[in-house]
């Protein structure tokens, strides 16, 4: 394993972080609040796209790569699964923070039983199981 520094990925990263911090700083209180949902539509600019990266591009990613990866037996594809796992684990867990906040404001209610939301949690059961039976083996 290569164990020398990566100086331009360490600088990638503090600059996406840097990106993102102020993105999310803008978007939360830089923005006219909303005249029906008042500030809890605020919760829109981090809820959305933490579901969009979770449910499309994380666990698409996820379900390609495991695919290629019974087809081929490339290591590498795998080590990419498991990582689109645990990116769209965070990024669910983003989502169901989230979402019930705004809920409450509006609806008046933590949650709903609605299918929407019930297949998000199961989603997130079942790519928590998938993380933690790869974490024992």
């Amino acid at each position: 394993m290569d164990t020398r520094p990566r100086p331009a990925i360490d600088k990638l990263l503090v600059a996406g972080l840097l990106a993102v911090s102020g993105v999310v700083v803008r978007a939360i209180w830089f923005t006219p609040v909303e005249l029906r949902q008042g500030p809890a539509q605020k919760i829109f600019y981090v809820h959305a796209p933490s579901a969009f990266v979770a449910l499309y591009v994380a666990f698409g990613l996820m379900a390609v790569t495991s695919a290629l990866y019974l087809w081929l037996r490339d290591p590498r594809l795998d080590r990419l699964a498991e990582s689109s796992a645990e990116v769209g684990l965070v990024f669910t867990t983003a989502v169901l923070v989230t979402g019930p906040i705004w809920g409450r404001t509006i609806w008046g209610t933590w949650w709903t039983w609605d299918a929407r939301l019930t297949l998000t949690v199961f989603l997130w059961f079942l790519v928590l199981g998938y993380l933690l039976l790869r974490a024992s083996i």
